[in-house]
């Protein structure tokens, strides 16, 4: 499966909700594309929807037994020459039924949970230069996700809009890489200006024992 564009944006670090019924109704938005095997749906994800939610393989293939269990999947059998047959999965009624209930749900409001924020509020007892030795690797990983915003996301969007017919799809897939292109626009400015904070703070800390000195001499 070539790259799936269902909404592209960096992980989102205020982003929560179950993962379970997260993954479940992931794939059933994945599967009502198109069929896929197991390996293809692990590509979507780390290809688009890895920007904000991740799962291992093992996870997909335990959770697509799990759909199965509930009469949202159908599994067929193809037979490859020279290969091994492979498991395809397709989205039954039930399925759909069940992705549109969950998708008429009100949005998960974020939970507000942020490591890397609890590090900048203990930032006084680091290290000023290792604090913004921290910011400026934030900001450059930012800077990269910006430009692979614009460089990578926005063609493959057009080529996927083509292979699957979903034209009218990609408003909202542009809707999720708008949010992803301003986060990191946000955290990148952010960056700046912590920055710029930081380096007027230490410059305050050099004048300080120049000035004690010559109150003293006087």
């Amino acid at each position: 499966m070539r790259k799936i564009i269902c909404a592209w944006f960096y992980i989102n670090p205020f982003i929560s909700g179950g993962p379970l019924m997260s993954l479940l109704h992931a794939l059933l938005g994945l599967l009502n594309y198109r069929p896929a095997t197991g390996y293809q749906l692990k590509a979507a994800f780390t290809q688009s929807i890895h920007f904000f939610w991740d799962a291992t393989l093992p996870q997909i293939y335990r959770t697509l037994k799990q759909m199965e269990g509930y009469n949202w999947l159908k599994v067929t059998v193809e037979h490859q020459d020279g290969k091994p047959s492979r498991k395809v999965y397709h989205v039954t009624d039930m399925g759909k039924k069940e992705l549109q209930r969950w998708l008429n749900e009100p949005f998960e409001m974020p939970e507000h949970r942020n490591a890397m924020l609890i590090k900048v509020f203990f930032g006084n007892q680091m290290d000023s230069t290792q604090f913004a030795t921290r910011l400026e690797e934030l900001q450059k990983h930012h800077a990269n996700l910006l430009e692979m915003y614009g460089k990578e996301v926005i063609p493959v969007i057009e080529h996927y809009a083509k292979v699957t017919g979903a034209f009218r799809d990609v408003r909202y897939w542009n809707l999720t890489l708008n949010f992803g292109r301003r986060h990191a626009k946000m955290v990148h400015d952010w960056c700046q200006a912590a920055l710029s904070s930081l380096d007027r703070s230490m410059q305050g800390k050099r004048r300080r024992p120049i000035q004690e000195k010559k109150s003293r001499k006087r």
